[in-house]
């Protein structure tokens, strides 16, 4: 059954979901055409092999677009590729009427939102995210970016697409893993902003919920109801001064996590580093923000079999400290975090000392 397009409407762009993308995506494909204007498609190594033979089946009219192409992986978001990727645009003689397609997970729309936003100081795109954490979180919000010296989203930009298609069927060329690294997006979504969602959601165990078919009405809201989360907040803070810190749940901790695993040539999924961070944030819930013990082991009971345990976090804690003190939400060189109250209530701009983040490692690894 086909099912049409939900639109989570936004001030700057439409947030479309379901079958009915495609239409969306034929209508201003077929605009840039009549303009004679350039149309480009990044993807990476992966999903040029996988979805976007899917993408020209359906869409035909997109066989001659310019391909650009990366590495699959987080080594591209880099200030490397971004360049090459700018010289390539040149060559092209891609202009400022031109559209940028980002057909791939968080990387690919995070890099090419970035290259999109500082060539020839803005250029048209659309997300087209492929991953369930591109679905639900990096096409999301008008934030663009890439690493440096093995540091998250150093560099980057807020810069919004013309539209973001979300298209369900994508996630059925995914491996199991990837989509389970989107969970945790979903997870903490709802834990910061709805108790609601977070019972239906952790009803299921992790297996339950990948015997659902990606096609169907399920996923489709599940992918719904956290766009629109995330979107309202988004809306009230658009530039991450306030009330959109509370995205940040879990991502203090994860991203260092994330760093010193790129750093060491190690690295873990976006998603596997976050679920970390969300048990070591709840920890330091539980002592800093009231969160219940009962919701505290709640999180637990669901976390930590969907996402397994990483390698112990306490002995490399000098190493996750030192990377903490970059992160953008810092002030005063005090660490700050977004913690819960309670499932569903996020407070953001926490400052907790570096002797309770270690704890909070520590606490990890007795899980």
């Amino acid at each position: 059954m086909k099912l049409s397009a939900r639109t989570v409407k936004t001030s700057k762009y439409p947030v479309l979901i379901g079958e009915g993308v495609l239409e969306y995506l034929q209508k201003e494909v077929g605009e840039f055409r009549r303009m004679k204007s350039r149309i480009l498609i990044l993807t990476d190594s992966n999903t040029s092999r996988f979805c976007l033979p899917e993408l020209l089946k359906h869409l035909p009219v997109l066989e001659e677009a310019d391909a650009l192409n990366v590495d699959a992986g987080e080594e591209s978001k880099s200030l490397l590729t971004a360049e090459r990727l700018w010289k390539e645009l040149g060559s092209l003689h891609a202009d400022r009427n031109s559209l940028l397609i980002n057909l791939g997970g968080g990387v690919v729309t995070d890099l090419g939102g970035f290259v999109a936003s500082a060539y020839h100081r803005g250029i048209h795109m659309i997300h087209l995210p492929t991953s369930l954490i591109g679905q639900v979180d990096a096409a999301i919000g008008g934030k663009n970016g890439v690493n440096m010296n093995s540091l998250k989203n150093q560099v980057g930009s807020f810069y919004f697409p013309r539209g973001v298609c979300v298209w369900p069927s994508f996630l059925n060329t995914l491996p199991a893993e990837q989509v389970r690294s989107g969970m945790a997006e979903v997870a903490k979504t709802a834990l910061i902003g709805d108790e609601q969602f977070w019972r239906r959601l952790t009803r299921r165990s992790w297996q339950q919920l990948m015997e659902i078919p990606f096609s169907g009405p399920f996923w489709k809201e599940i992918l719904l109801r956290t766009i629109r989360i995330k979107m309202e907040i988004v809306k009230q803070d658009p530039f991450e001064r306030n009330r959109r810190k509370l995205l940040n749940f879990g991502h203090t901790i994860g991203h260092a996590i994330e760093s010193l695993a790129i750093r060491r040539e190690t690295p873990v999924l976006h998603g596997e580093a976050v679920a970390a961070g969300m048990l070591c944030e709840g920890f330091l819930s539980l002592h800093h923000t009231g969160l219940e013990p009962v919701q505290f082991n709640e999180l637990v009971r669901w976390v930590l079999p969907a996402f397994g345990k990483l390698p112990s976090l306490e002995e490399n804690a000098d190493a996750y400290l030192d990377l903490m003190r970059h992160d953008k939400k810092n002030r005063r060189q005090e660490f700050r975090f977004t913690l819960l109250s309670g499932i569903g209530k996020g407070i953001i701009n926490q400052a907790c000392t570096p002797d309770k983040v270690r704890k909070a490692l520590t606490n990890y690894d007795t899980l």
